[in-house]
């Protein structure tokens, strides 16, 4: 298999956009009043751009995006992926599945954000 990925301007506004809706989620005054740890923004873009390429790759060669809700079926799978891989972890107190389950949703929002902006802007 041969691994080609064309860097294009929707790629740069999907890791943007991602690290908007991160920051947003992550926000300190947040009014679901989750603030669970800190975010290094550096790290975030080079992950953020990691989950573009590998998102951009299965787009390209798996699943084909015709409308918004193909990116939320995808995103909802990218997001499971997260669920059952993160998932078995210990719990350390009573509120460790609600913040897993906070963080699952982030991850299912960050996806669609992705996934519509390559949707989107794929002719840019």
């Amino acid at each position: 298999m041969e691994i080609k990925i064309h860097f294009n301007v929707a790629m740069v506004i999907a890791v943007v956009l991602a690290e908007a809706v991160s920051m947003l989620w992550y926000a300190h005054n947040s009014p679901w009043g989750h603030r669970i740890g800190e975010r290094y923004l550096l790290s975030a873009l080079i992950c953020d751009a990691g989950l573009v390429v590998m998102i951009k790759f299965i787009i390209e060669n798996h699943w084909s995006l015709r409308t918004w809700k193909d990116a939320l079926l995808l995103s909802v799978w990218v997001a499971l992926l997260y669920f059952c891989l993160e998932g078995p972890h210990s719990i350390h107190n009573a509120n460790s599945f609600s913040s897993f389950f906070f963080h699952a949703l982030h991850k299912l929002s960050a996806a669609f954000v992705m996934c519509w902006a390559l949707f989107y802007f794929k002719d840019y």
